[in-house]
């Protein structure tokens, strides 16, 4: 962990990692330029701006190498896939829940999350001293970076607990140190920045700043953390401001669910905010520029991508089974989501035929959600990634974070805005808390399908063991209670020894 606070490293990493975020026009990696201290170069609008670049980068790697991992395979939507036996051990430690405090995915989240931190850290810090600068851009820049902050901070608590809470730029001595703060004050930190970046954003960004972070994304990423730590009424009151003012952000649902997912609709009218990526950016890895879902996600050795497909992430036939449907099985289903969420067998796509199965998936199902063709690819990389955003909060969210949160009696006609774009009936007009409760769930996990909502819904749910009763049901009989929190990467344990470690590891 100390590594990343040299100083050198920190210029670096403002210098040459900026720019794999916001619109794709911005994508450009910048030349480094020798400087000899931090205060040198924070003298101009366009140095702040490349420093607010830079603390978008780690989202790329974080949704690309981690979020998935730990969003969909450890919850009861998906299984690991791949090739079997030896191929992604480290995947397979989450999906059996037999992790350790070695684990790549877990420390990569980790890793992460603090360069973002430390960038954004530097922002908050830094571009209100910068002498020559728009004020609009001044204020905008601090907005996303007390945002992007409480995002990196809302994924490390929600993966690890407690954690080290820090909103200054420390040295390498400090971060030596530095103990990890009880989860109640980082979320605390939390509310305060999107609070606060709720004041300094705009409603709204156009032409090159699409996809920068937004007044209307902080709000609706208050709500979710409100709801997350089970604060229904200050939930339900955010989420309700952002619903009460969707035109001035220019929100709405998409008439198909799935145009949410397609090149020619990135950061548009359903999207709060989303992970930018870009064509011919890099290379494949979790760093790069580009997203490499597309290819890790696509039915294994298949000609439907130019990759041809790794066959991870695969969908449980629980799920597939879940959806509304008129007979006994997901061939019979109703819900309108299914079809742009998952391959099954029969599925077609131009020539191709969807086999009823395929390695790492024996009875042929695979995430479609992600799924950009080859004529989309050529030339990227080899196809190996593609610039399909990833969405992180949807308007949709929104509606049923306050449909959860407000109750039954005020939420119902929320969810049913939802379910009615799905295809469906609106709810009973009568339910139980409980009922509704369990409603609200199921309607997230088919919105939401391999969106990485999923394992954090289970760990919220009121009832504290919700989470390991329903990965009992789905087979998952390793689960235990440590498991609501993952292990503190040894690595950062061997740097720093005031960082503890979780229970059970």
């Amino acid at each position: 962990m100390k590594k990343i606070f040299f100083k050198n490293f920190i210029i670096l990493s403002v210098l040459c990692l900026s720019l794999t975020q916001c619109k794709k026009s911005l994508l450009e990696v910048e030349p480094t330029i020798p400087i000899s201290t931090l205060d040198d170069y924070y003298l101009s609008e366009s140095a702040a701006v490349n420093a607010v670049n830079a603390t978008y980068t780690p989202l790329s790697a974080i949704y690309n190498g981690s979020a998935w991992h730990i969003g969909d395979i450890m919850s009861d939507d998906a299984d690991l896939g791949g090739g079997g036996g030896g191929d992604g051990d480290e995947t397979a430690e989450l999906d059996n829940f037999t992790v350790t405090s070695f684990n790549p995915i877990v420390n990569l989240m980790w890793a992460q999350c603090y360069f973002g931190i430390l960038r954004a850290n530097l922002v908050v810090e830094k571009v209100p001293q910068v002498p020559v600068m728009s004020e609009a851009i001044r204020k905008r820049s601090i907005g996303e970076g007390k945002f992007l902050r409480a995002l990196y901070y809302y994924h490390l608590v929600r993966v690890f607990g407690d954690v080290p809470l820090y909103t200054n730029v420390i040295n390498v001595a400090e971060a030596a140190v530095i103990a990890r703060s009880p989860k109640a004050q980082v979320y605390d930190q939390i509310i305060a920045d999107l609070k606060a970046a709720d004041t300094l954003l705009p409603n709204q960004n156009t032409g090159d700043n699409k996809g920068r972070a937004t007044a209307g994304a902080a709000k609706g990423l208050l709500a979710a953390v409100y709801l997350t730590i089970g604060d229904n009424v200050n939930a339900a009151a955010t989420a309700k401001q952002v619903i009460d003012n969707r035109a001035a952000y220019g929100y709405e649902l998409w008439t198909n669910y799935g145009d949410n997912f397609k090149l020619e609709n990135e950061n548009g009218k359903e999207s709060l905010f989303e992970v930018q990526y870009r064509s011919g950016g890099g290379q494949f890895n979790d760093y790069g520029a580009g997203q490499k879902l597309n290819c890790f996600f696509a039915p294994r050795f298949q000609d439907i991508v130019q990759s041809r497909g790794y066959g991870w992430n695969v969908p449980t036939k629980d799920f597939a089974d879940s959806y509304e449907k008129t007979g006994s099985s997901y061939t019979t289903i109703i819900d309108n989501r299914r079809n742009p969420s998952m391959w099954i067998p029969g599925d077609t796509y131009d020539t191709y035929v969807h086999p009823s199965q395929l390695v790492g998936s024996p009875i042929g199902l695979n995430i479609k959600k992600y799924f950009v063709p080859i004529a989309n690819t050529l030339g990227d990389n080899g196809g190996w990634t593609c610039a399909l955003n990833v969405p992180i909060i949807r308007y949709s969210e929104v509606l049923l974070t306050y449909a959860e949160a407000a109750g039954f009696t005020l939420g119902k006609s929320y969810i049913d805005q939802v379910r009615l774009r799905a295809g469906l009936a609106p709810l009973p007009a009568s339910m139980t808390d409980a009922q509704f409760l369990n409603a609200c769930y199921e309607e997230r996990r088919h919105e939401f399908a391999f969106e990485m909502h999923r394992w954090y819904d289970l760990l919220r749910h009121p009832d504290p063991n919700y989470f390991i009763n329903v990965m009992t049901a789905a087979g998952k009989t390793n689960i235990q209670a440590k498991h609501r929190y993952m292990p503190i990467p040894q690595t950062e344990r061997d740097k720093n020894p005031n960082l503890t470690q979780n229970e059970g590891y």
